[in-house]
This record gives C-alpha cells, sequence and structure tokens, in this order.
C-alpha cells in the first residue's frame, strides 16, 4: 500500500496530494494518508465522497512532539 505523507502541509495540499497519487493507480488500489492539517478531517471524506472514492478508514494518533496526525485508508473507485 502505498503511503502520502503530507503532515506539515495546509490544506488543500494532502488533497491535492492524494489526487495526484490515485490517478495513476488502478481501481480497488489502497493508499494511506498522513495529515496534519485539522481541515483534513472534513476535506479527504468530502473529496473521496465527490470523487467516488472509499474511505476505509480514519483515526487519530499522536504524531512528532504534540502534533496530531490523521491517518487515512482510501480504496481508488472506478
Amino acid at each position: 500500500m502505498k503511503q502520502i505523507d503530507a503532515t506539515g502541509l495546509t490544506c488543500p495540499l494532502p488533497v491535492l496530494r492524494l489526487q495526484k497519487a490515485l490517478r495513476n493507480m488502478k481501481s480497488g488500489t489502497h493508499v494511506s494518508l498522513l495529515a496534519s492539517d485539522p481541515m483534513a478531517a472534513i476535506d479527504v471524506p468530502h473529496f473521496c465522497q465527490e470523487q467516488g472514492h472509499k474511505l476505509i478508514a480514519s483515526a487519530e494518533q499522536d504524531g512528532p512532539g504534540d502534533m496530531r496526525v490523521l491517518c487515512f485508508e482510501i480504496e481508488k473507485g472506478a
């Protein structure tokens, strides 16, 4: 599974990185996205719904220092 590290980037950059990665993948492929911008919690699910991708899972974990990292697993749609 490909992992995209978008920690430290502000929206819309995490979603744009996700979009770029998904563009070259086959349907059904899974990708994980790590983001530290709290807006990603809204933007990533919205992007998936609008573009026909499936949000498999989302979670939050501790990152370096006091950073909170949002973790998403996405399956590319048709």
